[in-house]
């Protein structure tokens, strides 16, 4: 009877093993159930009687009347796709709503100091010097004011100067990930060529496997396909990554152009064309929108300032100098050189200065240009988070339900380990009966009246 449950408890412990992924060592249990790990179903196969042995020697199979013949990963292949595609998609969607917004940060808008908020006070330190073209005080708070404007512009761009920067670090970083599991990818498709072939159990290659995939799709948008030995092969953009044992380099070129063993690759998707995109489009045209409101800005009031005179009746000469975020300047240091009045000779006149006052209102001046700027990135960044919003729930729910094919379910287990409990508890019971019965046959048989 002990023999016999012995037998069905080693044909558990087997059993469990190959379910929970648990090294059992008499009442030692450590759980090897770690991240990535894919759900085992136990392949069990009777076990007949042996041929060509006389009964007299045949003894009972030590797992009783069924043995383990393999093991079965429990993963559904097109959720797996599917879930690298949306992977894939989350990756590009959030890292550009990340790259979006930090460009929104630099813009400090509605703000009581922002550059909206400068431009306005420059056009309205000039209707002071409309009221009194002689006070030398209100020429200085428009110097103070320019050299402001100038100042907020040209920090603006190193501030997207230095995102951009960061950026592209992260889009070296990235590149740099993808290569490092593009090479493991490609080892671990030689070890799984090679348990495929000698017949050995690769569901563990085939766990570390899919975790390389999974960071592929999410760095760079990968496409996958599973070969029938079950190695994995793996493209970015149109161009092969990994192949059999071989790992192409990931690189991108001076234009920041995604480059696959050399050779351009069309828009894969993940975190790295996020970046790329930033790069290439993103932070160059807010850059160059930036630089419109510098344009704007030098160009219509130098425009009036050369067609002014100043205090001594001179020609106005230009107020800025520059005509871009990063080099804008003010070329005026004498308050007295600024132009105020309209007419030659009329150092009192203040309509130049009117007219200046005026620009803030124009519909091609700065003004109209950084709403336009800020307009714009507004508008990006809430689409761009909408949709990371939405995607993310999309992936959230694909995971879930590959979750639900290839992770452990608590409650399926608990019903096994019930069911087996319960067979267990039937073997023992029969086993019992059997023993009573061989109990009273050897002790009472032939013992009259008892």
């Amino acid at each position: 009877m002990s023999s016999s449950f012995s037998g069905l408890t080693n044909a558990l412990a087997a059993l469990n093993v190959q379910r929970y992924g648990m090294e059992v060592t008499g009442q030692n249990i450590s759980n090897a159930n770690t991240p990535g790990y894919t759900r085992q179903r136990a392949e069990l196969a009777a076990v007949g009687p042996a041929t060509g042995v006389s009964a007299l020697y045949a003894t009972q199979h030590p797992h009783g009347s069924v043995t383990v013949s393999g093991t079965t990963r429990l993963n559904d292949p097109m959720i797996d796709a599917r879930a690298r595609a949306e992977h894939g998609d989350n990756g590009y969607l959030q890292t550009t709503a990340n790259v979006l917004s930090s460009a929104e940060a630099l813009f400090d808008e509605p703000s009581d100091h922002g550059l909206a908020e400068q431009l306005n006070d420059f056009w309205n330190s000039w209707a002071s010097v409309a009221n009194n073209p002689g006070d030398l005080a209100a020429r200085n708070v428009v110097l103070q004011k320019a050299a402001g404007l100038a100042s907020t512009l040209n920090q603006s761009s190193a501030a997207l100067d230095r995102l951009t920067q960061s950026v592209s670090q992260q889009a070296t970083a990235a590149t740099a990930q993808i290569n490092i599991a593009a090479t493991a990818l490609a080892q671990l498709n030689a070890d799984i060529a090679v348990g495929t072939a000698s017949g050995a159990n690769i569901n563990a290659l085939a766990d570390q496997r899919d975790g390389l995939l999974m960071t592929l799709a999410d760095l760079a948008g990968a496409q996958t396909s599973i070969a029938p030995n079950g190695t994995a092969i793996v493209s970015i953009g149109g161009q092969s990554l990994v192949s059999g044992t071989t790992a192409s380099t990931v690189s991108l070129s001076p234009g920041n152009q995604i480059l696959v063993g050399g050779a351009p690759a069309g828009p894969a998707g993940g975190s790295l064309q996020g970046l790329v995109d930033g790069l290439t489009t993103a932070l160059p045209g807010y850059a160059a929108q930036l630089d419109a409101v510098a344009a704007a800005l030098a160009g219509t009031v130098n425009a009036d300032q050369t067609s002014g005179y100043d205090l001594a009746g001179n020609p106005g000469g230009p107020l800025f100098a520059g005509a871009t975020a990063a080099t804008l300047s003010v070329a005026v240091t004498n308050p007295a050189n600024l132009a105020a009045s309209g007419t030659p000779g009329g150092n009192l006149d203040g309509s130049k200065a009117l007219s200046m006052s005026q620009l803030g209102s124009s519909g091609v001046g700065a003004d109209a240009a950084y709403r336009t700027l800020v307009g714009t990135l507004a508008t990006d960044v809430q689409r761009s988070l909408q949709q990371a919003t939405v995607q993310q729930a999309v992936t959230n729910s694909v995971d879930e339900l590959a979750q639900s094919s290839s992770g452990v379910s608590f409650d399926e287990e608990t019903t096994n380990l019930l069911t087996y409990q319960r067979a267990y508890q039937a073997a023992s019971r029969v086993l019992t009966t059997v023993d009573e019965i061989l109990d009273t046959l050897i002790l009472h048989t032939g013992r009259v009246g008892l």
